[in-house]
């Protein structure tokens, strides 16, 4: 195997919670302590071996997140290239775009500095994170050489000829599936790291309230703040939160593609872009601004459906508005989601959220396939 690594030694209450490979492997038999750390060893070298072969014929691997880059994408692909730098790999995390206020601050608290922007992807060898949809991808996608996937949303467009690295959890943040493969590979964190993966996760499932949190995102906050030396994680997603709703001097436009992906769904192609509210009169005014804004951004893409969903939690509870960027948008939106609460004439109210990877995309898609369209 390549690289020398170092072992980590990952607590019992740890790997109880998780529920890894590790403990239905030591359950049943009675081992002493010294026994128990030599087979956790020999599960980690294994784990380990397990990518030896990722295909990237001595070349520099490009970990790369989607457009639109958010904090889980960008921070996941740096924590993820180091980890493959530790394995003995010649790697390298890149961004496709600017990133956000928040991500910028992840960033710089972590000490870390901006990722390069890959201008193309052609004939690279290129590692996803946080993603599988070549049209979410870098320019030129379809032209590169991809050996790896790492993410927790559906199984995208992307498709190779060759064997590839490919691990996709049901999960809150594609950073825990990381962490996890710091745990599994048996390869030691560093404060900054830490740091990174913490912000992401936090982000990801908006401080552990999202309703795709698992238990292994709840371990990882726990366990990765202890690592970042990070006493107060409520006090650092405040900050975040902060630098998320911070849209100060960035146009509409801007401010719409900031966290805009694109799917396709039986032949059709659909955009959403997410903005964050403070509160209702934030989120309204922001609405506003995204009607006026959505006829030029759907011009200059080429999908034939195209919503901003502008979010915000009250009481707990999140509530969006979902602002169609025309009358065949809003059709469409209104028959795959007829339990919306309200349509004030530019937005569609849903006061129980309609998140894009949990129910709109879903939903949207589920939709699209039992009433194809032409």
């Amino acid at each position: 195997m390549k690289g020398n690594l170092k072992k980590l030694i990952i607590p019992a209450a740890v790997l109880a919670s998780l529920g890894l490979a590790a403990v239905g492997f030591f359950a049943g038999r009675s081992l002493g302590r010294a026994p128990l750390l030599k087979e956790r060893e020999t599960l980690q070298a294994l784990n380990r071996a397990s990518i030896e072969k990722l295909p990237s014929n001595g070349e520099t691997i490009h970990v790369i997140g989607h457009r639109s880059p958010d904090s889980d994408t960008v921070c996941s692909a740096i924590a993820y290239a180091r980890l493959l730098t530790k394995l003995g790999y010649n790697a390298e995390a890149k961004i496709t775009a600017s990133v956000n206020h928040e991500s910028a601050y992840i960033l710089r608290e972590a000490g870390v500095e901006m990722p390069p922007v890959l201008e193309s992807a052609a004939g690279e060898s290129i590692f996803l994170v946080d993603h599988s949809e070549y049209a979410q991808a870098a320019e030129d996608m379809e032209d590169a050489h991809i050996i790896g996937i790492l993410d927790h949303h559906g199984v995208g467009s992307v498709t190779t000829g060759h064997m590839i690295v490919y691990e996709a959890r049901p999960i809150g943040a594609t950073a825990t599936i990381v962490w996890l493969d710091y745990l599994n590979y048996g390869i030691e964190l560093d404060k900054s790291t830490a740091y990174l993966l913490l912000g992401a996760v936090l982000s990801d499932t908006s401080n552990l309230t999202a309703s795709t949190v698992t238990e292994a995102d709840k371990i990882a906050v726990t366990e990765l703040a202890k690592l970042a030396e990070v006493k107060d994680v409520n006090a650092l997603y405040a900050a975040l939160h902060a630098g998320l709703l911070s849209y100060e001097g960035m146009s509409d436009d801007e401010i719409f593609f900031s966290d805009y992906k694109e799917y396709e769904a039986y032949g059709v192609k659909f955009g959403i872009g997410i903005v964050n509210a403070i509160d209702i009169p934030t989120a309204e005014q922001l609405a506003e601004r995204m009607k006026n804004a959505l006829p030029d951004a759907f011009a200059s893409r080429e999908v034939e459906l195209m919503y901003a969903s502008i979010g915000m939690r009250e009481n707990g509870e999140k509530i969006d508005y979902i602002v169609p960027c025309n009358e065949h948008s809003r059709q469409i939106l209104a028959d795959a989601f007829p339990d919306y609460d309200e349509f004030n004439g530019t937005a569609f109210i849903f006061k129980s959220g309609l998140g894009r990877k949990t129910k709109f995309v879903p939903g949207l898609t589920e939709f699209l396939g039992a009433y194809p369209h032409e």
